[in-house]
């Protein structure tokens, strides 16, 4: 019986995603997956912190079919493999990351800084 529910539970939550360097896990601002949605609104955590011009990674729990990366407001063009988008860091901010999956869809949230 602990299984079956835990299982549900696996299935109703949208995926994760964490963020390199310092694999930071990034919020969830708003997601549906399957038949249900949610909106928790949860505080962005600590930031993904970088020197200019490392690479960022952010790595999904599964395979998305559509990604777009916003930060700062200015979307960044991304490089993808399987489940891992990856960026150059070149300007600092609010990162919003809008993703779609097969089942549904999820929007990241987290903060990038930029060090020289």
């Amino acid at each position: 019986m602990i299984a079956l529910v835990a299982l549900l539970l696996a299935t109703v939550r949208p995926p994760t995603a964490y963020a390199d360097p310092g694999h930071v896990r990034l919020a969830v601002s708003s997601w549906c997956w399957g038949t249900h949605c949610g909106a928790p609104i949860a505080a962005s955590g600590k930031p993904i912190v970088a020197k200019r011009g490392a690479t960022i990674r952010v790595r999904f729990s599964v395979v998305p079919t559509s990604v777009r990366v916003a930060v700062s407001g200015k979307t960044l063009t991304v490089l993808r493999s399987g489940p891992v988008v990856s960026w150059r860091a070149r300007r600092m901010g609010g990162m919003t990351i809008n993703v779609t999956f097969a089942r549904g869809f999820v929007v990241y949230v987290g903060r990038l800084v930029v060090r020289s």
